[in-house]
């Protein structure tokens, strides 16, 4: 098994009032999104001669292991148990859920508990994913494999409403409003907004054009895999991470 991370950046900038600061100056965090992937290597071991199906398999298997957490093909072709297939797509659930909340800046020092509803949106954001894999094919003396990926535009697509919802909140904030919340209260005010958005992004995904990655199928021996640059290829176009760039003004 090999163990890929791959690091996205954007320019936009989101802002959040500090409850704490007297001032009440704006802080703000760069968006960066990072995604947790894994591979395997495969064996041709005891297959047929449809190598051209096998391949597609593979990929498929690749990708569900991954985004969509079905696991039946993974354990069959590497051998690991139920318990540890689970394990992979949950901590790739989790490395995504806690970079939504790196992302969007948002601070769980006073309520860790809020993590849980970002592991749950990640899940789904994954179970939205959209894709096809063609059969193999062989171009000279090598195999590949098409894939159709039709890239989840969330972030763009609920930049608008989150930066209202932003905006909103400082004024709120100036206002007063969250004068006699503690921490915890705050965090959690903020943080359910910000969840709800993006779960009603997700619930109504939409989708880019479609892109089509063309992956190699590497054979050493009675083994096949894909290269880790193929992999980072699928797993860049999963997630658009173009995000219009907001006006910003100062106060």
């Amino acid at each position: 098994m090999i163990l890929y991370l791959q690091l996205v950046k954007t320019n936009i900038l989101y802002f959040r009032k500090d409850l704490n600061q007297k001032t009440m100056a704006r802080f703000f965090k760069k968006l960066t999104i990072l995604t947790l992937c894994f591979s395997m290597l495969f064996s041709l071991s005891g297959c047929g001669a449809d190598v051209e199906k096998i391949y597609q398999s593979y990929v498929k298997s690749l990708i569900a292991i991954n985004y969509i957490g079905a696991t039946e093909d993974y354990m069959a072709a590497s051998g690991a148990t139920q318990a540890e297939a689970d394990a992979l797509y949950q901590a790739n659930v989790e490395y995504l859920a806690d970079n939504i909340i790196t992302y969007y800046g948002i601070t769980l020092t006073d309520a860790p508990e809020l993590r849980e509803d970002y592991i749950e949106l990640a899940r789904l954001i994954y179970s939205k994913c959209n894709y096809s894999v063609s059969k193999a094919y062989k171009d000279g003396s090598v195999y590949l494999v098409d894939v159709t990926i039709y890239p989840m535009d969330l972030f763009a697509q609920t930049s608008g409403e989150v930066s209202t919802y932003v905006d909103t909140f400082n004024a709120a904030v100036d206002a007063g409003t969250y004068n006699d919340y503690t921490l915890t209260q705050y965090e959690t005010e903020f943080s359910n907004g910000m969840v709800e958005i993006l779960t009603n992004g997700t619930l109504n995904m939409t989708y880019c054009d479609p892109v089509t990655i063309t992956v190699e199928i590497i054979v050493e021996g009675d083994t096949y895999y894909i290269s880790d640059r193929d992999f980072l290829r699928i797993d860049a176009a999963m997630i658009a991470s173009s995000i219009p760039e907001p006006i910003q003004t100062q106060e």
